[in-house]
């Protein structure tokens, strides 16, 4: 097996039009940009949270902070760290802390694809939902 890394299967970091989804609950895409923005902000501060808790062998620390960060990546639709997310949650509940820990680098990746994966912000949210291989839907 090669040392290359293997291209992640299926759709992106991010299922865009989750944005357009929570805008509509919120009745005000600003709001849901300003939530999505404060994600990206959390994000890093968030996974450290993971990492104290998970290498602290902490269950409820370790619990409150991933399911912070599986809850919220749902809603903006950061469906590779969400998964992720379910993934560790299973492994606290199995008190698995040490493949849990294992599996940090992997969190960390998605969340790395999910930042570079941010379309530009504009001021709204119609254009995250734009299919690329075909710009009349949306």
């Amino acid at each position: 097996m090669s040392d290359r890394e293997v291209p992640h299967p299926g759709p992106g970091p991010l299922e865009q039009c989750e944005l357009q989804v929570l805008a509509e609950e919120l009745g005000d895409s600003r709001l849901a940009l300003r939530f999505f923005s404060t994600y990206l902000a959390m994000l890093p501060g968030r996974l450290l949270r993971i990492a104290d808790g998970l290498c602290r062998h902490d269950p409820d620390a370790s619990m409150d902070a991933i399911l912070s960060l599986k809850i919220s990546s749902a809603m903006v639709g950061a469906v590779e760290t969400e998964t992720q997310c379910r993934a560790i949650e299973m492994m606290i509940r199995e008190d698995h802390f040490d493949s849990a820990v294992a599996a940090l680098p992997e969190l960390r990746k998605s969340s790395d694809r999910c930042f570079a994966a941010v379309p530009p912000l504009t001021g709204n949210t119609e254009s995250f939902c734009r299919n690329p291989w075909n710009p009349q839907t949306g």
